[in-house]
């Protein structure tokens, strides 16, 4: 029977396989936006995670366009930055590896069975002689 420490370290790197996604190197999650410009780059707009718009600037020389045209600006640029930060939210969600994490899941699976199936029968085995009243 394989040493509980081993199950307990393969577990620990499937939970750290499934867990890193999304991460930087350092651990940290990344920090996830998206920007968007309309008007020759006089309205730009930056959006954050949940949708949240962050930044509006508008360059004084679009305050001379027609308001309808402003707020049109507005918008396209707000749509191009929600736009960038749904492809930097799925770029930075993908998923682990699914091969690497299969592969350490039957690792577990090879070790843990034979080990549980060691408790098991040990445990059998004290309830035999309890019964027995505790004749080996």
């Amino acid at each position: 029977m394989g040493h509980p420490s081993n199950m307990d370290r393969t577990i620990s790197t499937v939970l750290a396989a499934l867990g890193g996604a999304g991460r930087s190197a350092d651990g940290e999650p990344p920090v996830v936006q998206g920007h968007g410009s309309a008007a020759d780059g006089l309205v730009r707009v930056t959006a954050g995670l949940g949708g949240r718009i962050e930044s509006v600037e508008i360059e004084p020389a679009a305050m001379r366009l027609p308001s309808t045209d402003l707020a049109e600006e507005v918008r396209a640029a707000t749509n191009a930055a929600l736009a960038e930060l749904r492809a930097a939210i799925a770029e930075v969600s993908g998923a682990p590896d699914t091969t690497a994490v299969l592969e350490q899941l039957r690792e577990v699976q090879r070790t843990a069975v034979p080990q549980l199936q060691g408790f098991v029968d040990t445990l059998a085995q004290v309830q035999e002689r309890l019964a027995s009243g505790g004749r080996a």
